[in-house]
């Protein structure tokens, strides 16, 4: 008997397993995009993060997508992550199209500030605004009995002829840069209560003692952000006062640029717009988003 060659028979693949195939290869495609992508987007995530909770701080009624990415710069794609992420988280919070800083963004920022002092917050702006300016940079506050405000914190300037002043010296509000910044920012009632316990004495031939003309002053501190003085306390010192707003708006501190008289007349605009520049970034750290005049 002959054998029977054995034949091959090929049976047509059903269609669904082409399917099946093209789509394996598009999803192992666009894995490979994705991971791709992720690596190269990674480093990007934190300052991405950073920089929308940044803004938004600032923003207080909100933001959508449209105006952050245009501020920030970035492609919408890009940012949508970036808010979905923090949303989850609590960080931000989201009512219709518009973002909002949320209850954990809070939280942390209470949380960082809770552990330090305003003495420590302030610190590395006192040292840069030193470096920028070559003058003495000092920190102070107003004491429990509102009648002085005393230096907490201090830069000196390297200079041989230079503003010096102790640490825990107390100056009077009236006639110190310093303190005319937190006379001006009491209430009226506080300020009258002030002038009727102190004695308004002359420190020197420039010292106003009439307190007319002293609310004339303060009415200017809260117009300008700034306190000058020039020659009220010591006859060659001056002064120029900046307030140091907490997040209620609140003033907490003053900032202080000490200048020897006869530089601050050369060179007052760049005193005025440094003492309140640095003020006002101090103010921004502790949370206030006033802009750094009440």
């Amino acid at each position: 008997m002959t054998p029977v060659a054995p034949t091959l028979t090929m049976t047509p693949l059903p269609l669904r397993w082409f399917v099946y195939r093209d789509n394996i290869l598009k999803y192992e495609r666009e894995t490979v995009v994705t991971k791709a992508a992720t690596r190269m987007e990674g480093p990007m995530v934190l300052p991405r993060a950073f920089s929308l909770l940044r803004l938004l701080a600032e923003v207080p009624h909100g933001m959508n997508l449209s105006d952050m990415a245009a501020r920030l710069d970035m492609p919408k794609s890009s940012l949508s992550s970036t808010l979905k992420a923090l949303t989850d988280q609590g960080f931000l919070a989201r009512k219709g199209a518009l973002y909002f800083l949320g209850s954990e963004a809070y939280a942390l920022a209470s949380t960082i500030l809770a552990g330090r002092t305003i003495r420590q917050i302030a610190r590395p702006y006192l040292e840069q605004t030193m470096e920028e300016t070559g003058e003495t940079v000092l920190l102070s506050q107003l004491d429990p009995d509102q009648k002085f405000a005393s230096y907490i914190d201090t830069v000196e300037s390297d200079k041989s002829i230079r503003f010096s002043v102790p640490l825990a010296a107390r100056r009077a509000l009236y006639c110190s840069s310093a303190g005319r910044v937190f006379l001006a920012f009491m209430t009226d009632r506080q300020r009258a209560s002030y002038y009727d316990s102190v004695s308004l004495e002359r420190m020197t031939d420039k010292t106003e003692t009439d307190r007319v003309e002293l609310e004339q002053v303060v009415a200017e501190i809260r117009q300008t952000g700034v306190a000058i003085t020039m020659g009220t306390y010591s006859a060659d010192a001056a002064g120029f006062g900046a307030p140091i707003f907490n997040s209620d708006g609140a003033v907490t501190a003053a900032l202080t640029i000490g200048v020897p008289v006869s530089r601050a007349e050369r060179d007052k605009q760049k005193y005025i717009d440094a003492a309140i520049k640095t003020a006002a970034n101090i103010s921004k750290t502790l949370g206030y988003s006033g802009g750094g005049k009440s």
